[in-house]
């Protein structure tokens, strides 16, 4: 019969002993793996969603930009109404059009105009009430002969109560020249039109983006 000694006893049992140590101490570093894993890849995900919806209100902004630019493109000075000039400017415009000329004559097209209205369900009280996370949204809404046929078309939904950086305090505080201008803002500098416009939406975190875009027309004389 093999009999074991003291030693060889006490050397088995400190190695189970290690043994089990060993592997708590494997489990916890790959948990704490594991978990730091898992944060990244949610982290990622929430960025890679942020991102999604920033380039979707980037893309919503600029079409409404580059269609409000288009019908501009040959407005002529003297038939904006209002004339936004500074310090208010105008969150709606109406214009014509230089549609050719006729005996040296200028010949215009129908009247045209941009607008704002609040958006499908929404009131002006400061309350979401439509319940898509928004608050006071508009909808842009280009009319074209809005003394006749009146054929209407909206241009962009979601678009901010005020331009990005102002406060309803008869102040300039985003710094552009313009007092408590709206999401949509039309500004007149001599012989140019600034058009501005902030967009806004909700990603999967429930966080509210806003988008803003600007350019300027030459208008005709």
């Amino acid at each position: 019969m093999k009999t074991m000694d003291l030693g060889t006893r006490a050397t088995s049992s400190t190695r189970r002993a290690f043994s089990l140590v060993d592997l708590l101490i494997g489990m916890a570093l790959l948990g704490t793996f594991l978990g730091s894993m898992l944060m990244i890849v949610a982290r990622g995900s929430d960025a890679a969603s942020e991102g999604i919806s920033r380039q979707s209100l980037d893309v919503l902004a600029r079409r409404a930009l580059d269609r409000i630019t288009s019908e501009l493109a040959s407005a002529g000075a003297t038939t904006l109404d209002p004339n936004p000039v500074a310090p208010w400017g105008s969150d709606h415009l109406t214009f014509q059009r230089i549609s050719g000329y006729s005996a040296g004559a200028v010949q215009w097209d129908e009247q045209g105009s941009f607008s704002l209205e609040l958006d499908t369900g929404e009131s002006n009280n400061g309350v979401d009430d439509d319940g898509n996370g928004l608050v006071d949204e508009r909808a842009l809404v280009y009319t074209r002969d809005p003394a006749g046929a009146a054929e209407r078309v909206v241009l962009a939904h979601h678009v901010c109560e005020l331009l990005e950086g102002e406060l309803a305090n008869g102040v300039d505080d985003n710094g552009n020249g313009l007092k408590d201008e709206a999401g949509l803002s039309f500004q007149r500098i001599g012989g140019m039109l600034r058009i501005r416009l902030s967009v806004e939406g909700r990603d999967t975190r429930g966080e509210t983006s806003v988008r803003t875009v600007e350019t300027s027309v030459r208008l005709r004389n």
